[in-house]
């Protein structure tokens, strides 16, 4: 029997059959009305990218009985996790393409964000202002304040200037 809500087992590899058949629960719990069609195929794709028991786990937290594929065993009363918070609410950063550092910071204020949404546009008027009375040589300089404005905006102490 697969029973991926046991934690002794949660650091064990999936295989390709055990993630169809967690596919295939996700989509019996659609049917039933408990998933909407956007996080049945949210839950899909990470079902089968899953690699470990464990990592199902989540998936079905917030269903009852959780994931028991053994259609003899009736579903046990699921342990809560302790530090972990219901699927919804723990967006996975691998999904996301990232590394979850840094994601999703904000300006320090509205006018930091007015000066990063404004400040290419600047930079182009200046530059073509300049190329043409002296000349382009150096009027490209006026680029770098777009990712000088972007440093001093989303720098290390943004959110402590709030």
């Amino acid at each position: 029997m697969a029973d991926f809500t046991d934690h002794s087992t949660a650091s064990l590899r999936l295989s390709n059959d055990e993630r169809e058949r967690a596919v295939a629960a996700l989509q019996a719990e659609a049917a039933q009305g408990r998933l909407t069609a956007e996080e049945v195929e949210a839950r899909t794709a990470a079902a089968r990218s899953a690699v470990t028991r464990g990592d199902l786990a989540p998936l079905f937290r917030d269903l009852p009985g959780g994931l028991r594929l053994d259609p003899q065993t009736p579903p046990q009363p699921q342990p809560p996790y302790p530090a972990q918070q219901p699927y919804a609410a723990q967006p996975d950063a691998r999904a996301w393409g990232g590394n979850g550092a840094g994601a999703g910071r904000e300006p320090a204020s509205r006018w930091g964000l007015l000066a990063v949404s404004i400040i290419p546009f600047v930079s182009l008027i200046l530059f073509f202002i300049t190329g043409a009375v002296w000349g382009y040589q150096y009027s490209w300089l006026w680029f770098l304040l777009i990712p000088l404005v972007g440093a001093i905006t989303y720098g290390p102490d943004a959110g402590r200037r709030r």
